[in-house]
């Protein structure tokens, strides 16, 4: 079995996150980044799995602009197989993720995910993609 492990880079959850003075967002620049803590959680069960025999590959999925690589990366020292950057300037929605995720799902056996996004607390993106895919989702 192959699991897949959506990663999301976002502001660190230690940083006091500061709205834009126009108001239309989430300041970001200078700001330290990190992989969203849920999904830290997601690829830790994930090798623990792998270490299991429970699964024989654990490939970690980034949708975001070039800077992603970081969250790749640390994924991959957590003991992920493989990382995959579908890279974009533009800012992501849940549902073009699910999209691209579904596409990603459907040669993975398990959806393993984290459950929240840490500064929105929404689950929406993952539980769109095994949704409309019938995977097995945990």
């Amino acid at each position: 079995m192959k699991i897949l492990a959506p990663v999301k880079r976002e502001v660190d959850y230690n940083v006091k996150v500061r709205v834009k003075a126009d108001g239309s967002g989430v300041e970001t620049a200078n700001v330290k980044m990190s992989m969203n803590p849920f999904d830290e959680i997601a690829v830790e069960e994930a090798v623990r799995c792998k270490e299991a025999g429970k699964a024989s590959e654990i490939i970690v999925v980034s949708v975001g602009p070039a800077a992603s690589q970081e969250t790749l990366r640390t994924a991959l020292a957590m003991g992920a197989d493989r990382g995959i950057l579908v890279q974009t300037e533009a800012e992501t929605q849940p549902l073009a993720v699910a999209k691209v995720l579904k596409a990603l799902v459907e040669k993975v056996s398990l959806h393993h995910t984290g459950w929240h996004k840490s500064y929105r607390n929404s689950p929406g993106t993952i539980g769109m993609a095994p949704h409309s895919t019938n995977q097995m989702h945990v």
